[in-house]
C-alpha cells in the first residue's frame, strides 16, 4: 500500500512538472487566442519567442549585453511582424496600447 501511494505521488508530480509552460509557450498561447493564429504561424513564431525569452534571460544575467540584446530583440520583432497578417498586426497594436494604458493607470 505504501509503495502504491509513493508511485501515485511520483506520477502526479511528474505530470504536473511536464505541464509547466515556458514564457515562450505562454506568449504563443496568448497570441494564438488573441489573434487567432494559424498552425503555420504558430510553428513559425515559437522559435522567435523562445529566442526573445533567451535574450531577456541573458540580459538579466549579463547587464552589459543589454544594448546588443535590444537590437536583436528589435530584429525579432520585425520577423514576428512579417508573419502576422495586417489585421493581426492592427489588433496586436490595439491590445498592446490597451495593456500599456491599464499598466499606467494602475501605477
Amino acid at each position: 500500500m505504501k509503495k502504491l501511494l509513493i508511485v501515485a505521488l511520483l506520477a502526479a508530480s511528474l505530470t504536473g512538472f511536464a505541464q509547466k509552460k515556458t514564457g515562450a509557450d505562454k506568449m504563443l498561447d496568448k497570441m494564438t487566442t488573441e489573434l487567432s493564429l494559424t498552425a503555420d504561424q504558430q510553428a513559425k513564431l515559437k522559435p522567435l519567442f523562445e529566442e526573445q525569452f533567451a535574450l531577456k534571460a541573458d540580459t538579466k544575467a549579463n547587464a552589459d549585453h543589454e544594448e546588443d540584446n535590444k537590437v536583436k530583440n528589435k530584429e525579432l520583432g520585425k520577423k514576428i511582424g512579417m508573419i502576422l497578417t495586417a489585421e493581426q498586426k492592427d489588433l496586436r497594436k490595439q491590445l498592446q496600447e490597451k495593456e500599456k494604458a491599464a499598466k499606467e493607470a494602475g501605477q
